[in-house]
């Protein structure tokens, strides 16, 4: 059957697109800000000097530096811990920090540096560059503008640099940055600030109207208006005798005070959503639900940074394995949350266990997080186990309990039960008094630390010592009835 030479071919390449236009073989940056400005993408570094953008700059990139990462195996041992010296030997936090940027500019170049140890041929160290100095042609390849060649750029070696990219197309190999979409905002906003701070030193002092003769000349009026300007500032004047200082507050002017502030939290909400995907931060009037949702946009941007430095990672990972090792399955680089256990929920749950309540298994699966087969239950061992004892060692003509056991447990119960009364009666008050199974769950935290287990437990270490005797007691007795047959 012949094939269709259409079928194979591209037929829709940028070159003959109606929209294609290019300096030589450089691909301009289509960044709508970029292109209105006639700029390239420096002009967004100025913005990182704001501190609004700072702070969701860094929280962004913290939110990715504080996860666990680890490499998977390649099923062969020795080679596993071969690449994990190589990368525990990279710093690693510079690293990622530098990596990052491609999620504020759209896309970032790391330059690898290869080198010779312990007999391979390895990355030593991973240097970020600034993205201004590379741009793509028309076959998306980057390329690097040098002095010798700086509008078209030179194109690069393999296997040699690392590039980071946010939302990286066909189209725009250059990717999307955050920081275009709080340029903007960046810039109203501290040209609002400026703008308030002058409202401010106009309208939040008084004004200070000083009154001269009709006959003053021009430069009589130029020393009062000096005298003036200068009490601002030292609250003395010296004026003539027949000249006179009135001081007026400024009113009605609340409404442009609140239309100014307003302004500047707008500019900082857009900001925080442009790069933390929720206004918490700035929002006043919040509650849990509208917090908890807000975290939750912030956990899907993570994921999207933390895809993005895993994927360079893993390139990486290619290249080392392609000039030092032999495997069967390729490593990945994988970032991990270490999950917290909560120290106090395990420490009511081991008092609340300690005074006869028991959980199941699916309480642990749920509470701490174990996969269905993780775990078995201690106590479901253990009951097996004296299951077993008693039927393989019961005596065929046992009907009950020795007769000194019983008058033990008998004891046990009568001594206890003042303990277990105590206990109990304390759970019953919280329990009226709660307003909820919530209200009531939180009570009980509190109450279980005032229990009192010190009688409790001498009574149970008697309890074991009698028992204890007992069966010695009953050793000698069926060694003796032995002996007389």
């Amino acid at each position: 059957m012949a094939k269709n030479k259409n079928l194979v071919n591209e037929i829709a390449t940028r070159a003959r697109s109606i929209d294609y236009w290019a300096l030589g073989y450089y691909l301009p940056n289509p960044d709508p800000i970029l292109k209105k400005m006639g700029k390239d993408i420096a002009v967004y570094r100025e913005v990182l000097s704001d501190g609004q953008v700072r702070a969701g700059v860094r929280r962004r990139k913290a939110a990715i530096k504080g996860l666990e990462w680890r490499i998977t195996t390649t099923n062969n041992e020795k080679v596993d811990e071969q690449i994990l010296h190589i990368f525990d030997r990279l710093p690693l936090n510079q690293i990622i920090t530098e990596m990052l940027n491609a999620s504020l500019y759209g896309y970032q170049v790391s330059e690898v540096m290869w080198g010779e140890r312990d007999g391979l041929f390895v990355p030593l160290d991973i240097i970020g560059k600034k993205p201004e100095w590379f741009v793509f042609d028309e076959e998306n390849q980057l390329r690097f503008r040098t002095k010798e060649n700086w509008v078209n750029g030179e194109l690069l070696p393999e296997d040699k640099f690392l590039l980071t990219t946010q939302e990286a197309t066909q189209d725009n190999p250059y990717g999307l940055g955050d920081l275009s979409l709080c340029f903007w905002a960046a810039t109203f906003k501290k040209g609002g600030f400026k703008f308030w701070l002058e409202f401010t030193e106009k309208y939040g002092s008084p004004w200070l109207i000083g009154k001269h003769p009709r006959t003053a000349q021009t430069k009589d009026k130029d020393r009062l208006a000096d005298s003036l300007e200068a009490m601002i500032g030292t609250a003395i004047a010296v004026i003539p005798d027949d000249s006179s200082v009135e001081i007026i507050e400024s009113a009605g002017k609340g409404a442009s005070t609140d239309a100014y502030e307003k302004f500047l939290n707008f500019c900082k909400a857009e900001i925080n959503i442009a790069l933390l995907g929720q206004n918490q931060t700035t929002e006043q009037e919040s509650n849990r639900a509208s917090a908890t949702a807000g975290l939750e946009v912030l956990d899907s941007i993570r994921a999207d940074d933390q895809a993005m430095i895993e994927a360079t990672f893993n390139q990486l990972l290619q290249w080392i394995v392609k000039y030092n090792f032999t495997v069967e399955q390729l490593p990945q680089f994988e970032f991990y949350e270490q999950e917290s256990i909560d120290t106090a929920q395990v420490e009511r749950d081991s008092k609340l266990h300690a005074m006869g309540v028991r959980f199941s298994q699916s309480y642990f699966e749920r509470e701490y997080g174990f996969e269905e087969g993780d775990i078995t239950l201690e106590q479901a061992v253990e009951n097996r186990k004296d299951f077993a004892k008693s039927t393989e060692f019961a005596e065929p003509n046992q009907q009950g309990l020795h007769p000194i056991a019983d008058g033990i447990i008998e004891q046990l119960e009568i001594e206890g039960e003042s303990h277990v009364d105590s206990w109990l009666q304390g759970i019953k008050d919280q329990l009226g008094q709660a307003e909820s199974l919530e209200d009531f769950r939180n009570q009980l935290d509190s109450l279980i630390p005032e229990l009192s287990f010190a009688e409790y437990g001498e009574l149970l270490a008697w309890g074991s010592t009698v028992a204890e005797l007992a069966g010695r007691q009953s050793v000698n007795d069926e060694h003796k009835a032995k002996g007389d047959e």
